[in-house]
């Protein structure tokens, strides 16, 4: 029985996904679509464009220790800001981070294929702020079935895709495509099992990072928006996300939150210890028969 996958936003708590796959990999269980949003976006594309789960072990490892080095910070226009507001001016500065150095590691690493040279059907979504609409890139559109409020797309190199779907509202920059301007998939569509369903996928394991966010004792302007949208994205969950034939919520560290790279190697053993405690169920509902 052929399987997709979706994975939901959550920053660095992303990592989980990628213990999700190991631990399917393990059991010689490969999903045959994935879907993810932000954090699931960036997995889901370099999924989709050949890195295994291994591979993608290894990104974590790495981007535990260099990962805020891909947090490029819009210095010029911070510096600006202050004086803009004080002289009551428009503040041109539209998030902290320009997201231009992790955009430019996702292509790399997706070798800047188009998403519809995905090795299996890949969905990605991204909210327009000008029309309010749900984008949602695709391998292919052609047999989707209309959702309210979703406007469905295809080719489009990956990474831009991804770097879209992970636009967290004031922390990274909107991602301008022609004349869309796309920030992150979670503010309408958090786990996008919804999104698999319509392209025509019945069976969907799905993965929920957004629990588990713990607001921490010294606060920020991220702490303050992520855990905005942690709340907003659980209750658009649980409102939209119905028809996945099992659903994960790995256990997550407390001190995990959205750019805490130290903690993504936790995350991911989080990710591996759920699939691994559900795999009887797992393999009862998605294990592919034998030949």
């Amino acid at each position: 029985m052929s399987f997709g996958l979706a994975l939901s936003g959550g920053g660095t708590k992303g990592a989980a996904h990628v213990g999700v796959l190991l631990a399917l990999e393990e059991a010689g269980m490969f999903p045959s679509s994935i879907a993810g949003t932000s954090a699931g976006a960036i997995v889901a594309g370099l999924y989709a464009t050949g890195t295994d789960a291994g591979g993608l072990k290894r990104m974590v490892r790495e981007l535990s220790k260099t990962g805020m080095y891909l947090c490029d910070a819009d210095f010029a226009n911070l510096l600006k800001a202050v004086p803009q507001f004080l002289l009551h001016h428009k503040i041109d500065i539209t998030g902290l981070f320009k997201g231009n150095r992790l955009e430019k590691y996702l292509c790399q690493n997706t070798d800047n294929k188009n998403i519809t040279e995905t090795d299996i059907p890949t969905i990605i979504p991204a909210v327009d702020i000008n029309s309010g609409e749900t984008v949602v890139y695709a391998s292919s559109i052609k047999n989707v079935s209309a959702v309210e409020g979703v406007s469905w797309k295809t080719d489009i190199p990956v990474c831009q895709a991804v770097r879209a779907s992970m636009a967290v509202p004031a922390v990274f920059q909107p991602k301008t495509i022609g004349d869309l301007c796309l920030v992150d998939g979670g503010v309408t569509t958090t786990l996008p099992v919804d999104l698999l369903i319509a392209a025509g996928e019945s069976n969907v394991l799905a993965v929920d990072v957004t629990k588990n966010y713990e607001m921490p004792d010294k606060k920020n302007i991220i702490d303050i928006t992520t855990h905005s949208l942690s709340i907003m994205s659980t209750r658009l969950k649980d409102l939209n996300s119905h028809g996945e034939k099992l659903l994960l919520k790995p256990q997550l560290p407390k001190e995990s939150g959205l750019l805490t790279f130290d903690e993504m190697e936790r995350c991911l053993d989080a990710g591996y210890e759920a699939a691994q405690m559900s795999m009887t169920a797992i393999k009862a509902i998605f294990k592919q028969p034998r030949a």
